[in-house]
């Protein structure tokens, strides 16, 4: 999935920034062979799990674990995995991130940066950011909605995912909604990124470093969220289903290539 000159370039730069161990969980779910109301077949989940093989293949250092859901519901239920294909990345100080869907496409590059951050242990945030972290005592759950080809999803999603390595209260899910229509139609998804807080607000665009922290501890103290006084970038998203379009959904892999809906 990845080619082999990529593969090759990573493994080079494992072998100089991966400085410690670090863990991927990779939770799927086998087709089944009989009708199950209600249960919708994991579309990407091999093609997310040849990815993750690929990746774990690169350095002797990350070590990738595979789970089966319909096995391992009390495994999933303690890693917050609720969706298939997901992915939990844990390093050194074992406060986990989170995906659900492909990492692909743009987001492809953050998801190598994340994992090196969660083995690093540590990541760069500005001194401000890092300080006001340190006065949050309640959980906030973050959930950032991206696509593969939006280029301002990585921004909010890296963002997002270097304040939950330095905070063990912020809990964060990289979700390509594309592949969970279901959610986009829940919060109505018209743009990505969009990030929704504690389930409750959901704000489209790209928010810097600065604007989402405000978000957070606004969102924690019941304050009205605040919104930029002059929006910053988001890509149009338009929720809709397989059925409705009326022919395969399509995704970008990682390397670029479009992999067909199955």
């Amino acid at each position: 999935m990845i080619p082999l000159r990529d593969q090759q370039n990573l493994r080079d730069r494992f072998r100089v920034e991966l400085t410690s161990r670090v863990r991927i969980d990779y939770f799927t779910q086998k087709p089944s062979s009989i009708f199950i109301p209600g249960r919708s077949e994991c579309a990407y989940c091999e093609d997310v799990r040849v990815l993750m093989e690929e990746i774990a293949s690169l350095s002797e250092r990350i070590t990738l674990t595979t789970h089966d859901v319909d096995q391992e519901l009390a495994v999933a239920k303690g890693f917050g995995v609720d969706k298939v294909p997901g992915i939990v990345i844990r390093g050194q100080t074992n406060r986990p991130i989170r995906y659900f869907g492909v990492p692909a496409g743009t987001g492809f590059p953050g998801f190598i940066d994340n994992l090196l951050d969660a083995a690093r242990g540590t990541v760069t945030l500005q001194p401000a950011t890092t300080k006001q972290l340190r006065k949050l005592k309640s959980d906030v759950h973050l959930q950032v909605l991206t696509t593969p080809t939006c280029p301002y999803s990585p921004l909010v999603a890296r963002t997002a995912a270097k304040m939950a390595l330095s905070n063990v209260h912020i809990k964060l899910d990289v979700v390509e909604v594309g592949e969970f229509p279901q959610m986009a139609q829940r919060y109505g998804v018209r743009a990505t990124p969009t990030t929704i807080v504690n389930d409750e607000a959901a704000l489209p665009g790209a928010m810097d470093e600065a604007l989402l922290l405000e978000n957070i501890f606004r969102m924690v103290e019941g304050k009205p969220i605040t919104r930029p006084q002059t929006p910053l970038p988001a890509s149009a998203f338009q929720s809709q289903t397989q059925e409705q379009q009326g022919q395969p959904q399509q995704t970008v892999t990682a390397s670029g290539l479009i992999v067909p809906g199955r």
